[in-house]
């Protein structure tokens, strides 16, 4: 017991000096990137630094009272249980691993409910093909219409001055919002993006994703987070294309105009779906 009194505490500091080392370089290189905003960043930061200076502290104080007393045999054993802790921690922090947004995706609770599971016939509104969906004509007679990426609630980015909206990391997040509040001023809003490619295997069930018809090809979504990786979930589109399928999981830049289904327009008739890299960050911020 005596080589484990005199181990456990240097190793407990030692551990404790690797766990605020991985964290402060995850901050520092953006590999934190993928599971926290970047508002978190800064905490984590201060965190890996507050690790390193308990570190400090524990390894002068075995300094001090070094030759004074030996630690019991309980409390050697605690340090060490502390240590196995420690280096397992910063272990999985550095280790490299990716998950895919389509496994993320998965692991959220996002079933769609059975009574919602067909939006067209669920909305007493939708439209027919024998009714096009438009704005309905507005006081003076004329189509009720607003700014080109515009909203009755505000908030959201301006088409460019060739009529296409951009959907960015930025703004994301609030335009989907936008446009499943006010779907009817957005029909034949032409929009782009870039997004990930999600199957009709992995869009089912997912709650912010349209339900695939055989009229879509695919969805295009992003993750959107409220606080880290934990309670991400995918937000987009349906997307209708004539042409091949892209990869799941593949980032691609989708351009189209956006279609109306029941009061949302969420459904992209693309005219061009471009295989691109990821964006930096992945994910979009879902704010409350």
């Amino acid at each position: 017991m005596k080589l484990l009194d005199r181990i456990a505490p240097t190793l407990e500091a030692l551990s404790l000096a690797g766990l605020g080392a991985a964290l402060a370089w995850m901050a520092l290189s953006g590999r934190y990137g993928s599971f926290v905003p970047p508002s978190a960043r800064l905490g984590i930061l201060v965190s890996g630094v507050g690790l390193l200076a308990c570190a400090l502290a524990l390894s002068s104080r075995l300094e001090v009272g070094e030759g004074e007393h030996t630690h019991a045999p309980a409390s050697s054993r605690r340090g060490l249980t502390r240590a196995c802790v420690a280096i397992l921690a910063a272990l999985i922090l550095v280790l490299p691993f990716r998950v895919s947004p389509s496994e993320l995706a998965a692991t959220t609770i996002s079933a769609r409910a059975a009574d919602t599971e067909d939006e067209a016939e669920a909305d007493p509104v939708a439209p027919s093909e024998d009714s096009p969906s438009t704005p309905p004509a507005s006081a003076d007679g004329g189509a009720q219409s607003a700014t080109p990426g515009g909203s009755q609630s505000g908030g959201v980015s301006q088409a460019s001055s060739s009529g296409v909206l951009e959907l960015t990391t930025e703004n994301f997040a609030a335009q989907v919002e936008e446009f499943a509040s006010h779907g009817k001023v957005h029909d034949g809003q032409r929009v782009e993006l870039t997004g990930f490619v999600m199957s009709e295997a992995s869009a089912r069930g997912q709650a912010s994703i349209p339900r695939l018809t055989q009229e879509e090809s695919f969805a295009v979504a992003r993750m959107a987070i409220w606080c880290c990786a934990a309670d991400a979930y995918a937000i987009g589109f349906a997307v209708r294309w004539d042409g091949a399928v892209p990869a799941a999981d593949s980032w691609v830049r989708v351009r189209g105009t956006l279609r109306l289904r029941g009061a949302k327009a969420l459904v992209i008739d693309a005219e061009s779906v471009e295989v691109t890299s990821a964006p930096d960050p992945e994910f979009v911020i879902q704010k409350r």
